[in-house]
């Protein structure tokens, strides 16, 4: 997980349009956007009036450079879920973004996780309870990056992180089970399982508005259920 700051190593063999979205991804801020607002119940492009220019350019080029993204627009989830599927990417990018741990990480490390937010739902059904978007998500986000020239490392973890971007909520609503030395093995090293914590956590909280789906007691398990996998790495 340890990479280089250098932007010429980070970026040297992607395509111009990777650099560009790594760059929005990176420096675009979604503080001022309320996805809880009604404006937005519809998807983003009913909203998209309501957000600024810098935000608009980001939601324009995503489309552009990965088309495989169009179809979450105004894409309708199960009950469960309050947003549609583009403000539910958004939103966990928004919520990863406000992590101490996500401001004090590197560029490589940030950019990680924020391509795992921007893809770990792109092979969700509608309205269904789809337990097994995760896999595909995975193989489709790994084919997406290759293609913009990604190196191998970088795609792997993407490739892990959306794989099991479930599995800590899965485990804190005892509806799987692992033992401590699976989950070890799943996650593989400790700062890999932070930055899967806050995509895990970012995603539960943007489940519901107000992030109600994520209560005091299921915070409190998480933080446990992650502390015991850290011991074991």
């Amino acid at each position: 997980m340890k990479k280089s700051e250098n932007k010429k190593y980070l970026f040297s063999n992607l395509s111009k349009e990777a650099k560009k979205l790594n760059r929005l991804l990176l420096e675009v801020s979604w503080e001022s956007a309320n996805f809880d607002d009604d404006y937005f119940k519809d998807g983003l492009e009913h909203g998209a009036k309501y957000l600024n220019e810098e935000q608009k350019t980001f939601l324009t080029a995503i489309v552009e450079i990965i088309p495989e993204l169009r179809r979450i627009l105004r894409c309708r989830q199960h009950l469960t879920h309050d947003y549609c599927l583009d403000v539910h990417t958004l939103s966990v990018i928004k919520k990863i973004r406000e992590f101490e741990n996500f401001k004090n990480a590197n560029d490589y490390e940030k950019l990680i996780l924020l391509y795992s937010a921007l893809l770990h739902d792109i092979e969700k059904f509608e309205n269904e309870v789809d337990p097994e978007h995760p896999v595909r998500g995975a193989k489709k986000s790994s084919a997406i990056l290759f293609r913009l020239g990604f190196e191998e490392d970088f795609i792997n973890s993407v490739y892990l992180l959306i794989k099991h971007h479930q599995v800590l909520g899965l485990l804190v609503s005892e509806k799987i089970s692992f033992s401590k030395e699976e989950l070890a093995g799943i996650f593989r090293d400790a700062r890999l399982l932070e930055l899967q914590a806050m995509l895990s956590i970012a995603d539960i909280k943007s489940v519901k508005k107000k992030e109600l789906f994520l209560g005091e007691n299921m915070e409190k398990k998480l933080k446990k259920i992650i502390c015991e996998i850290k011991k074991q790495l």
